[in-house]
């Protein structure tokens, strides 16, 4: 694929940025091996309907923001399946101020019903390996936490957490507790180490609240697995694990999602470095039968921004400037952000066991 590097700006909500363009379309994978590929959003799921209709009452409340206004971003929403029961969980955050919670909505009998609030910043932390939700609040010299369980209806305290060691040289009493039973620090740290060396995603800020954006979070987003073809499946999981095999042996927290950055109901893998400032996103996507890297770094801190309306990825925040692409023949030159974009990059953890079960 011949890239073309062009100079100009576009206005992301009045954010000045550098753009990069990519000239030339990929070739569909759509009749790889000769199966033809079905339509993501010919997977009609129960849930969606139903999530469809609590983002469309959460839009008409006025906790709901379209825009940033008064430092803080506009209200987004997230699709996330925290108890791995097949139906996933809808993630509504007005803002991202500090004290903002992220609400948790699943289904039960046939309804939206709210499983609580959680977080800040309009998110939380997750623990993928021992689906388990952290909360924690961190000050001067101490930090409180606890990490709570979800089982598909209801949140329960799995255990909580506190030490203020960072306060020794205050003269404090030093303790460190687990469920409120003091424990020695050697202690302290043996029941926190598993915790501390895991890896997370964060959870609750991905959508913004635009058609275009909600109708790919809602029909597309769950059900690659399902229409992937195997040719598709075969190519993408030999592509994982050796992008898995690097990054264990960088020690890498690498993570990757499935994200239809051209509108062709055939989706490309996008691959997360990690999540410091100099990690990138690798992107590839299918071409008869081959899997091919799209030339070119992307990302930034390991992830990137798609505007789903326009079919635009772009980074911003970047410290070198923030850069906009397109694969569609889309003309870049005037960008403007649209009111449907995501994050995308950083979904599924890097592991054996997300590789099999996204291909699901």
């Amino acid at each position: 694929m011949n890239l073309k590097k062009l100079t100009t700006a576009f206005l992301a909500f009045a954010t000045t940025a550098t753009a990069v363009g990519c000239s030339g379309k990929k070739n569909s994978g759509s009749e790889n091996a000769g199966i033809l590929n079905v339509s993501p959003r010919s997977i009609v799921f129960e849930w969606q309907s139903l999530y469809e209709q609590k983002l469309n009452e959460f839009m008409s409340s006025d906790k709901f923001s379209e825009v940033a206004q008064k430092g803080l971003e506009e209200s987004r929403f997230d699709i996330f399946d925290l108890n791995n029961d097949g139906t996933p969980e809808l993630f509504i955050s007005a803002n991202n101020d500090h004290k903002t919670q992220c609400e948790i909505f699943t289904i039960s009998d046939g309804q939206v019903v709210s499983a609580g609030i959680i977080g800040e910043y309009g998110a939380f932390t997750y623990y993928p390996d021992f689906r388990l939700i952290n909360d924690e609040y961190s000050g001067t010299g101490f930090v409180v936490g606890k990490f709570i369980s979800f089982d598909g209806k209801t949140l329960t305290d799995y255990f909580s957490y506190s030490d203020n060691s960072g306060s020794a040289s205050k003269g404090a009493s030093i303790k460190h507790e687990i469920n409120g039973q003091s424990l020695s620090l050697p202690e302290y740290d043996e029941a926190m180490e598993m915790y501390r060396n895991a890896r997370t995603i964060s959870i609750g800020r991905k959508y913004t609240f635009g058609t275009a954006s909600i109708d790919y979070a809602l029909h597309c987003s769950e059900s690659w697995g399902a229409v992937l073809t195997p040719t598709e499946k075969a190519l993408f999981k030999e592509q994982l694990t050796s992008n898995l095999a690097v990054a264990n042996e960088l020690g890498k927290d690498a993570s990757f999602e499935f994200c239809d950055i051209t509108g062709d109901d055939v989706p490309e893998l996008i691959i997360s470095e990690g999540t410091s400032t100099g990690d990138l996103c690798r992107i590839y996507y299918i071409s008869n039968n081959v899997l091919l890297e799209l030339e070119g770094e992307y990302g930034y801190k390991g992830k990137l921004n798609y505007d789903n309306e326009q079919l635009v990825f772009y980074t911003s925040g970047a410290d070198s400037g923030n850069a906009c692409w397109s694969i569609t023949n889309n003309n870049i030159s005037s960008f403007n952000v649209s009111r449907s974009h995501m994050e995308c990059g950083r979904k599924y953890i890097l592991n054996a066991e997300n590789i099999d079960a996204s291909m699901n």
